[in-house]
């Protein structure tokens, strides 16, 4: 650059030499400038900012209150609290905090070995059964379910899992559905439904 630098300063009187010296630097800024470009992130060159990861839906148990609290940690909003009946002081139900993937509509009843050591049998797929008319598995055999009573809700009487009216499960549901947290409702069939879950979720039991 310096040689054609030279080379116009020679030839050609002095505006002439400083218009060329502007348009060598001007294209030297240029390309400097495409080449930022370039390497930036695609979100950048777009103009947009970069995607969030998106926290989910946040289940938890309050024991003492006998209540799962629900809250969509995106937008911060609650949503229905669900009374429920929990394990009993001789089965508990568990701590931790566990991913849920799934709501399950009309589901079997297989009972655990507790259960099957007191007579109980397996219940066909159905909204009547045992379980109500959908339960949402936690952990092994755990599961926040429908099938309760009134009567026990409130109470630690199961063997384990979270026991709530199906009017309770039903507004769960309708709810997490319209926060775009579960996946398209599979066909009526006459077996289980699985409803997958389209947004994180976490379940947790202190």
């Amino acid at each position: 650059m310096n040689a054609m630098i030279d080379s116009c300063a020679r030839n050609a009187p002095a505006a002439s030499v400083a218009r060329t010296l502007a348009a060598i630097c001007a294209g030297i800024c240029a390309l400097a400038l495409l080449g930022a470009v370039s390497a930036a992130p695609a979100w950048a060159r777009a103009g947009e900012r970069p995607a969030t990861r998106d926290p989910g839906i946040r289940f938890e148990l309050d024991r003492e209150t006998y209540r799962v609290h629900v809250v969509d940690l995106a937008s911060g909003e609650a949503g229905p609290e669900i009374p429920v009946a929990i394990g009993s002081p001789a089965h508990p139900s568990p701590h931790g905090e566990y991913r849920v993937w799934q709501v399950v509509h009309d589901p079997a009843w297989n009972p655990g070995r507790t259960a099957r050591s007191l007579g109980a049998r397996r219940v066909a797929p159905g909204p009547d059964g045992p379980l109500g008319i959908a339960k949402i598995p936690i952990a092994g055999e755990y599961a926040l379910h429908g099938g309760a009573s009134w009567l026990t809700v409130g109470k630690p009487v199961t063997l384990g899992c979270l026991r709530a009216t199906d009017d309770s499960i039903r507004n769960l549901i309708d709810w997490l559905e319209l926060r775009g947290a579960l996946a398209r409702m599979p066909a009526p069939d006459s077996g289980e439904r699985p409803q997958a879950f389209a947004r994180p979720a976490r379940f947790v039991i202190r």
